[in-house]
């Protein structure tokens, strides 16, 4: 589902990998999706932090725990936004949940497909 939100969110086209960590910070801004850090950028992976996401927003700080990666949704809207952007084929994981580490942020790995 969160893959989906991405592909049709009105993005700006981009012509460069590079350009991406730009276009998708500005993305996320844009629709209020939460606050973005790159922690790396390559022209085959984008490792960031993202605070204040829908998933787990409104259940940091009362003392619940998962086992595992919870925010698939974003995952997988980060993986449709980048697609959307610059027409490659890409997928994204959450490498950190902060339900899971108790940390305020989710750190996620774009990885770009290479034909």
């Amino acid at each position: 589902m969160g893959h989906e939100l991405g592909t049709i969110l009105k993005v700006r086209q981009l012509k460069e990998v590079s350009q991406i960590p730009d276009g998708l910070k500005e993305t996320i801004n844009e629709f209020n999706l939460g606050d973005m850090e790159i922690i790396e950028s390559s022209d085959e992976i984008i490792h960031l932090k993202l605070k204040g996401h829908s998933s787990i927003k409104d259940l940091l700080n009362k003392g619940i725990k998962t086992e595992g990666s919870f925010c698939a949704f974003e995952a997988g809207m980060l993986a449709g936004i980048v697609e959307h952007m610059v027409n490659i084929h890409c997928f994204a994981q959450e490498v950190d949940c902060g339900l899971q580490s108790g940390n305020t942020y989710c750190e996620f790995m774009i990885v770009f497909q290479k034909d």
